[in-house]
């Protein structure tokens, strides 16, 4: 069997696993969302196990005639066995309300389903245009079957492999490059909030106190304003005090005069 036709079994295979799970468990959820969750796991677990194992053969298998595909299609593929890890931990799960976790399973199953479905599609249009070094090797490897040279090809294989392998933690480590630095984005974005958050409160303090200080001031300024008008007027009824006073002295002198010459005529 060629590799053409074993992605292609892999492919089919694949697709009934997902036509089975949709027509068994995903289109009538509401309707399992009875049973328990350990029932609903004894029912699909095999069958959940095996579609896994049939996007790994397919994620192999295209790999190896295109191998510009391969972070696409393993980043695609970490990410299903990550969501079916789930759904059998959360159904595995012992919990108060066991029926909660059939219904939480179902909508994981079948979102899963849904990037199986992405993944299928995916993998074989790549397959349909294969790399063409890949494919030239590849039709040696079948026809130096029948003329017993397939061990000389073994090495480039196993260097295409390798290749492939390396290629693969390089998608590990940038997706994991990638989640710290989303970590430290949202570490960064919480401290930028709280920075902001805490400016925001100086700035009403500055705001209160500022507003308080010109009250103070003003208070200052009316409580001088109001001793220098009390002083004003002291000294205004002083002044005319003294202008009485004055108009008083002349009286009195101008008729201690008029006195003084009358009694020198007489």
């Amino acid at each position: 069997m060629s590799l053409s036709d074993s992605i292609d079994n892999s492919i089919a295979r694949c697709r009934e696993q997902v036509k089975s799970l949709l027509s068994e468990y995903v289109v009538p959820s509401k309707s399992l969302e009875t049973i328990s969750a350990k029932g609903l796991l004894e029912k699909t677990e095999a069958k959940v196990v095996g579609m896994m194992s049939d996007v790994k053969e397919i994620f192999d298998l295209v790999s190896l005639i295109r191998p510009d595909a391969t972070p696409l299609l393993l980043r695609d593929m970490m990410s299903i066995e990550k969501k079916l890890s789930s759904y059998i931990e959360v159904l595995k799960q012992d919990t108060i309300n066991p029926t909660e976790n059939t219904r939480i399973g179902l909508e994981q199953l079948r979102q899963t389903i849904a990037e199986v479905s992405e993944f299928v599609s995916r993998a074989e249009e790549s397959s349909k245009s294969p790399d063409h070094t890949m494919s030239l090797v590849l039709d040696v490897v079948e026809r130096s079957k029948s003329s017993g040279k397939i061990d000389a090809l073994g090495g480039e294989l196993k260097r295409v492999i390798s290749e492939r392998d390396y290629l693969k933690k390089r998608v590990e480590d940038v997706d994991y490059v990638l989640s710290s630095l989303r970590s430290e984005k949202a570490t960064l974005e919480d401290a930028l909030s709280q920075a902001v958050a805490q400016l925001q409160m100086a700035e009403e303090e500055s705001k209160k106190w500022k507003q308080e200080a010109l009250q103070n001031s003003l208070r200052g300024v009316e409580e001088l304003l109001s001793q220098l008008k009390a002083q004003v007027e002291s000294l205004r009824s002083e002044n005319e005090r003294l202008k009485l006073m004055v108009r008083l002295e002349r009286a009195r002198y101008f008729n201690l005069n008029k006195q003084s010459k009358e009694k020198t005529g007489t």
